[in-house]
């Protein structure tokens, strides 16, 4: 009785404390392996709002513009601030911004907004503490402000550094700009103004804006739906002719994602009609055509519809927008179309996966899923790699500064190789098998899907690993 006590001790002070940390160890290692080779990839980053400073405003950008720029403000502000001031913090010292937003700050040093904010700067600057703090902000923000006073050259140097070889880039604040910096950007091309403009067509003799606007300066008259709609055919030939690879849909943030079927001869009729005397629901009926006659497009001119579903950026929207299944019906009606649908639709993650494994059209970009919620990006990956094949996963950064993009995709391969690590470990996937499906999440769907090398004229073929040669 009395050996029995002392194996039951001895196991529970010595063996068992000895196998968890050998498994532990293994499970670290495995980590480890995979994640050094994420490190090696060159990345295809399938979604990016890129500006240059100079887009935000003639400010002189020190840490503070950096968090009031990306995710991190939401964060600040969703924690009782009341919004980072632009002009407040260009002309305040930083002792003085402390006093004013570092209480809020602070609160936010458990979210993944907060979280992937930190790893950009520890990626590109001499940083290595956990949280930002009054004393240590100093030092950085002084670096940043040395940085951006050519912030093309340290844009380039941080591209690289971070293992980008490409970015799609998403111009929402200037849609119909086609001119890019082609040696990091592919263009995207954002169509939301040729729906949310198709019912709200200019009263007679006002001065037209925007879509129309447009329209317009390259000589178009838009008296009926079929003028509106050869404008549009203009614009989906000008991006192709300025090698655009893909078209983005981010309509969620102003209505639903529910495109219903509308004819032609419905949606001419209501084009007819002055808008200032349509309905909500009938303006939205042209709007739904308008849609579907885009797919058409881009099935015609093999450009993949990416669409922003889910979770809403910012303090305050309509939720439910962007529920995944909603778009249910296009997937049905356009099996010639290429969907890829974004950010995990949290909170909708369940959805998100299923309708990539019912439909071999549908892809899933992991896009600003880790930001919204580096856990939940873990939990439902997991999910998502026992539903979908994984030739059918994109990641994209989603990010309007540089920092915040290789933050972004710091976060991203973290996640991924913390998943895929955990599989090796459990027996579901070899080392092998986890270190390609990095490569293909990363890198090569991308080049695929998008029919990238085709597009771009580029050879993507021999350099799927940085420094190395297929």
């Amino acid at each position: 009785m009395k050996s029995n006590k002392l194996f039951i001790i001895l196991c529970m002070t010595v063996i068992i404390p000895c196998c968890i940390y050998q498994c532990r160890n293994d499970n670290d290692i495995v980590y480890l392996k995979i994640r050094d080779h994420a490190d090696q990839v060159k990345v295809i980053n399938t979604h990016e709002h890129q500006h240059w400073p100079e887009e935000y405003g003639n400010y002189r950008f020190r840490f503070y513009h950096l968090i009031a720029a990306g995710y991190l403000a939401a964060d600040v502000r969703s924690a009782g601030d009341n919004g980072l001031n632009w002009k407040l913090i260009d002309s305040l010292s930083l002792d003085q911004l402390w006093d004013i937003y570092g209480e809020a700050l602070d609160y936010t040093r458990t979210t993944s907004y907060y979280g992937h904010f930190v790893k950009g700067f520890r990626k590109l600057y001499d940083f290595n503490d956990l949280f930002f703090t009054k004393n240590n902000i100093e030092k950085l923000s002084g670096q940043v402000e040395e940085k951006y006073k050519d912030y093309r050259t340290w844009f380039d140097e941080a591209f690289q550094r971070a293992g980008f070889e490409l970015m799609f880039i998403d111009q929402y604040w200037k849609p119909f700009n086609t001119e890019i910096d082609e040696k990091h950007f592919a263009l995207a091309f954002n169509i939301n103004a040729l729906i949310s403009s198709s019912g709200r067509k200019p009263e007679k003799d006002s001065n037209p804006s925007g879509f129309y606007k447009e329209a317009a300066s390259a000589g178009f008259v838009i008296n009926s739906l079929d003028d509106y709609l050869k404008f549009c055919d203009h614009l989906f030939k000008m991006n192709v002719e300025k090698k655009a690879v893909c078209i983005k849909n981010s309509q969620a943030y102003s209505r639903t994602l529910f495109y219903e079927n509308v004819t032609y001869e419905e949606a001419r009729a209501l084009f007819e009609k002055p808008s200032g005397s349509l309905t909500a629901s009938e303006a939205k009926k042209i709007e739904d055509f308008m849609f579907h006659w885009i797919i058409q497009k881009a099935i015609e001119n093999d450009l993949p519809v990416q669409i922003h579903t889910g979770y809403l950026a910012g303090n305050g929207n309509t939720l439910d927008n962007g529920q995944p299944v909603k778009l249910n019906n296009l997937f049905l009606q356009y099996p010639n179309a290429k969907f890829s649908l974004f950010h995990g639709g949290f909170p909708w993650t369940g959805e998100f996966a299923a309708l990539a494994k019912m439909f071999p059209n549908v892809y899933l970009d992991l896009v600003w899923l880790p930001q919204i919620s580096r856990e939940e990006a873990v939990h439902s990956f997991d999910v998502m790699l026992d539903c979908v094949p994984y030739n059918k996963f994109f990641w994209g950064g989603d990010c309007g500064l540089i920092e915040e993009s290789v933050g972004s995709l710091e976060f991203a391969k973290d996640v991924v190789s913390e998943v895929l690590a955990k599989r090796v470990n459990r027996g579901l996937l070899t080392e092998e098998l986890a270190l390609e499906i990095v490569n293909r999440i990363f890198r090569e769907n991308a080049i695929e899907v998008f029919n990238l090398e085709k597009k771009s004229g580029k050879n993507f073929t021999g350099k799927k690993v940085r420094g190395k040669e297929n």
